[in-house]
């Protein structure tokens, strides 16, 4: 199958990587075995793509083997180095869109699996870590499944004034025409923030969420969004906060939850709206505009993918001119949003393993937007958060600022209630006594 990559796809060019470690034994063979039945298994690990005069398109079924870079692990910190490397190296046109690293050592691993953003959002990332880890010591059986395109995402959708739509289109591509190309290639300085909550605060807030009758979801974009008003002001907030959606979990017919892709639809919350209301209330106002936009967005999802297709790619040198123009207008962010990702709980090994998972992280770089954003995700208990900005959208200072307002708004939302149920119990055990 050939097909040219659809106007989105075009534009999505970053990459992301997973930093698996863990602590036990496997070998080459077995780690080789586990790539290639995985690839085997997603029609997306077998495609290359080629560069045309008029765009990018996907070659089907004619990827080699993924690559395997095996280095020497000498201290625990050596993975920020092959990190690093694997962030920033473009993915070539006639190789498979994964590869991966080992950092092997005699007890302890550390594995990177990097991946396109064109072929693979963060949860899709998420199938390959949990299946390469589960292939390396069982002999489960991965059943391949045919590609999905946007065409599968668009299924049987038609505009409902078709004539519109095309003079629309048309007008659109007679501006992208107008755009020039860059002449300089785009310079990304992105900066990353790691940090956990810790137990005993992600336990709290996992109670009072439950007890708000509000997802922790609702909870962190609250939060955000007056850290995000406390360090920038009112003038330089970004004017949203957009979470992406995972359209799988039985919501799109077409994709299945161990299915790749590059993405779905995405939520997007007005910064800076009702300030004066209380914390909670606010949560259980934006739990409800969440709810609303996800059932909106199933139904816009396949008329969005449907104008992707009719649109004419933007080339990269065109992007960078757009991303330059912001700069130059001092838009604050990647087009003045700030994305907020939340991944959930993320369990990817088996309690069978030989092999103990210790931490798992992830990495993200895009090469032809600035990127602005908060990844959040649990694990082992633990609520992990990882923020990731251009110094163009955020110097070093703000997102240090921005870390600390954030969970400090959170450490006080949850420890109103826990003093205030402290105080409930010790004047229960008074009247008893």
């Amino acid at each position: 199958m050939r097909r040219k990559l659809s106007a989105v796809e075009h534009m999505i060019d970053g990459n992301i990587v997973y930093l698996v470690s863990l602590e036990g034994s496997f070998n080459q063979d077995q780690l080789r075995s586990a790539l290639l039945r995985v690839q085997r298994k997603h029609p997306a690990l077998r495609t290359l793509i080629r560069q045309e005069p008029d765009g990018l398109y996907y070659e089907a079924d004619t990827a080699p083997e993924i690559p395997l870079r095996i280095v020497p692990r000498v201290t625990e910190d050596d993975y920020q180095r092959e990190c690093q490397t694997e962030l920033t190296t473009i993915f070539a046109y006639d190789q498979p869109q994964l590869r991966a690293v080992w950092l092997q050592s005699e007890l302890e691993s550390d594995l990177l699996l990097t991946t396109s953003h064109r072929i693979c959002d963060g949860m899709s990332m998420l199938t390959i870590v949990r299946e390469v880890l589960r292939a390396l010591h069982s002999d489960e059986e991965l059943v391949p499944y045919p590609a999905i395109t946007t065409r599968d995402i668009i299924g049987d959708y038609q505009p409902p004034q078709m004539w519109k739509l095309k003079l629309k289109v048309l007008f659109a591509n007679g501006l992208l025409r107008l755009i020039p190309n860059s002449r300089r290639a785009l310079e990304n300085k992105e900066y990353h923030l790691e940090w956990g909550a810790g137990g005993t605060l992600s336990n709290a807030l996992k109670r009072r969420c439950k007890s708000e009758n509000v997802s922790i979801h609702a909870a962190l974009v609250v939060a955000l969004d007056r850290a995000l008003l406390t360090v920038l002001g009112k003038k330089k907030l970004p004017g949203w906060i957009d979470s992406p959606m995972d359209a799988r979990r039985g919501r799109l017919a077409a994709l299945k939850s161990d299915m790749l892709f590059f993405g779905g639809g995405s939520l997007k919350m007005r910064t800076g709206q009702a300030l004066e209301t209380e914390f909670w209330e606010k949560a259980r106002a934006i739990n409800e505009e969440i709810r609303r936009q996800v059932e909106q967005e199933m139904l816009d999802i396949p008329s969005r993918y449907h104008l992707f297709e009719m649109l004419n790619p933007a080339m990269s040198g065109q992007i960078e001119s757009i991303v330059r123009l912001g700069d130059a207008l001092k838009i604050n962010g990647s087009w003045n949003r700030f994305a907020l990702s939340n991944l959930g709980n993320v369990v990817v090994g088996d309690d069978d393993a030989p092999f103990r998972l210790k931490d798992l992280r992830l990495y993200v770089h895009s090469f032809n937007v600035r990127v602005l954003g908060l990844v959040a995700y649990a694990f082992n208990g633990e609520m992990r958060f990882y923020y990731v900005g251009d110094e163009k959208c955020l110097s070093r200072s703000q997102a240090d600022a921005l870390k600390h307002e954030f969970m400090a708004l959170l450490q006080y939302q949850v420890s109103q209630t826990e003093d205030a149920v402290s105080e409930v119990r010790a004047g229960s055990m008074t009247v008893s006594t």
